[in-house]
């Protein structure tokens, strides 16, 4: 079975650490136009934001909606990502649906609980069956002959799996689990399904109610199920009722969200409703200049600095994906000087290449060279480099900056706090060939404007 992508193991990576820093999760997201596209989606639904708040950034999404959800959503995206480049097959279409509806609806129950941590419930819910979505997905041949097994009459799943396979499908979901170290909520589930734990029973009930629902809302199955659940919550049983089917909207729409169309398509809603096409998102390769996403990133820089909880990073990052998604950059780098000024040092990158840019990006002043960067750094301003155009700056095109950023135009900032100068911001189109303008060049400036003023007004706030 292939390993699941990259960015599904840098997701598990940021959330198996607990004191990984907020701005880690939204670089994740962050370098993948896809995720970052349905995440905003997701975060600016009514399930997750019922109040409503324009969300236009990553940053703002985690300070909005919390580390732990944005979290949630991002490991969802990415496994389910990786269940839909999967050969098609109805198994693994409806296990997915089942999977997805009965997450929501863990959630929700959760947080009618007062559960501690409904995302964690989520997760829990949303890979219980983490085994068969696997197999499904990457099975092959064993999985015809399995699909053929368990289509004859008189096969129950236990003796097909065992007979094609010589284990059960739900023995992978626990070596799975337990070598990803994903949820010990999931491990403890899984090792006694049959546990009366309220936080195991959340889990196991909507599984259930999922799989029950597709034999009708009005089965004796879900009444029954609904009772447990009235029980389990302590609500009445008439608003679990409204609820549970919400939930089921709620999820047909999530599925489309998280790109599973043919999911969607089939969690069974209340009283034979059809589900409202979702239009397709579209995501270019690189981000697209946009003057009304800049000025709600300026928007929400502002709502930031006012927040208590704001802080450097949390600044610079926002900054950043402005930058970014705003002015429709390739890449954007912030780097900052030593304490001796005699050295410049990348903090973090957004974009395309962005580990070999940072890893690349650092500086030593020496005297008898000339750099650009320290040359902005020393007369604050900032400058669009293009050699091919501006013939006086060809004296800076070095070797070493063709080795670190290559050869192709660049805009550079320097971030100035109360008039001094503690860095700079970097930017460029190079990947995608894309020409630099006028209008991208005063975008730059201005996010790097707001930015000192930003740091500024947080050194003020702290004296």
């Amino acid at each position: 079975m292939p390993i699941f992508g990259h960015t599904v193991q840098q997701v598990v990576s940021v959330a198996e650490d607990e004191n990984a820093p907020t701005v880690e999760l939204a670089r994740v997201i962050l370098q993948d136009a896809s995720m970052t596209a349905r995440v905003l989606k997701l975060a600016n639904s009514v399930y997750y934001n019922p109040h409503e708040q324009q969300i236009s950034t990553i940053s703002r999404a985690v300070v909005v909606l919390g580390f732990t959800t944005v979290r949630s959503m991002c490991l969802s995206i990415a496994l389910v990502d990786s269940f839909v480049q999967g050969a098609p097959r109805d198994r693994l279409t409806r296990e997915l649906a089942r999977a997805i509806h009965a997450a929501v609806q863990a959630r929700t129950v959760a947080m009618a609980r007062g559960d501690e941590s409904p995302e964690e419930v989520f997760i829990a819910t949303l890979l219980y069956h983490l085994g068969d979505l696997a197999f499904w997905c990457f099975s092959g041949e064993a999985g015809d002959r399995l699909d053929t097994l368990l289509r004859q009459p008189g096969n129950t799943p236990e003796q097909a799996e065992t007979e094609v396979l010589g284990f059960r499908l739900r023995q992978l979901t626990g070596n799975l689990v337990k070598e990803w170290r994903i949820n010990e909520l999931l491990s403890a589930t899984l090792r006694h399904p049959d546990s009366m734990d309220t936080r195991s029973r959340n889990i196991t009930l909507c599984h259930q109610l999922a799989r029950a629902a597709e034999q009708g809302w009005e089965s004796p199955q879900v009444k029954q199920l609904t009772r447990e659940l009235t029980e389990l919550t302590g609500q009445s049983e008439k608003t679990v009722n409204t609820h549970l089917h919400q939930n089921a909207r709620d999820a047909a729409r999530i599925a489309g969200y998280y790109g599973a169309a043919a999911a969607a398509a089939v969690i069974p809603l209340p009283r034979g409703e059809q589900m409202l096409e979702e239009e397709e998102l579209e995501v270019p390769e690189y981000p697209q200049p946009d003057g009304m996403l800049q000025l709600r990133i300026l928007r929400e820089l502002a709502l930031l600095l006012d927040d208590p909880k704001s802080d450097f990073n949390l600044v610079m990052e926002l900054v950043l994906e402005g930058m970014y998604r705003g002015a429709g950059m390739d890449r954007t780098l912030f780097a900052l000087l030593t304490p001796d000024r005699r050295g410049l040092r990348a903090k973090f990158a957004l974009g395309g290449e962005r580990d070999s840019l940072t890893g690349g990006f650092h500086f030593t002043r020496h005297p008898q060279e000339e750099n650009v960067f320290f040359h902005l750094l020393d007369k604050p301003a900032a400058l669009w480099f293009d050699p091919a155009r501006r013939p006086e700056q060809r004296r800076w095109q070095t070797t070493q900056l063709a080795g670190v950023v290559g050869r192709a135009p660049f805009l550079a900032a320097p971030i100035l706090v109360n008039g001094n100068a503690i860095g700079l911001f970097y930017a460029d189109r190079a990947l995608s060939g894309r020409p630099l303008d006028e209008e991208s060049f005063e975008s730059f400036k201005h996010f790097a404007q707001q930015a000192g003023l930003g740091l500024g007004h947080l050194a003020q706030r702290r004296r």
